[in-house]
């Protein structure tokens, strides 16, 4: 069975570059690039984990992580936070991500640590 991804990131071309690296691994990947209804789409598409900007019009990606892991049947998913915005690293501890990496970031490095919470074996992207 794919492990399912989701993907939360208001830039087109991170989330393509994103969505096809990961299908590319393996991953069936839903990308969203709005907060709009994401619980919902949580609810429909069970991911293994999520990936979230931090910056998203509207609510940011930190606030829908809080709630995240507020609700009970949602708190154990990992989430991965990317950002470029230099608060975001600092407040990643409050906002109870599993994982920051900051943008632009390699996708080798984003694949393995997605690897280090679904799979431990460590995937090269050639």
């Amino acid at each position: 069975m794919e492990n399912r991804i989701l993907v939360l990131d208001d830039d087109p071309g991170i989330l393509e570059a994103i969505d096809l690296s990961l299908t590319y691994c393996g991953f069936k990947v839903r990308p969203m690039l709005s907060g709009d209804n994401v619980f919902r789409m949580i609810d429909d598409f069970e991911p293994d984990l999520i990936i979230l900007d931090y910056l998203l019009a509207g609510r940011n990606g930190g606030e829908i992580c809080q709630d995240l892991k507020s609700d009970p049947g949602k708190k154990n998913i990992p989430v991965i936070m990317l950002s470029a915005h230099p608060e975001a690293a600092v407040k990643n501890a409050q906002f109870g991500c599993d994982s920051f990496l900051p943008k632009p970031f390699d996708l080798n490095m984003l694949v393995n640590e997605i690897k280090s919470f679904i799979n431990p074996e460590p995937i090269i992207i050639r």
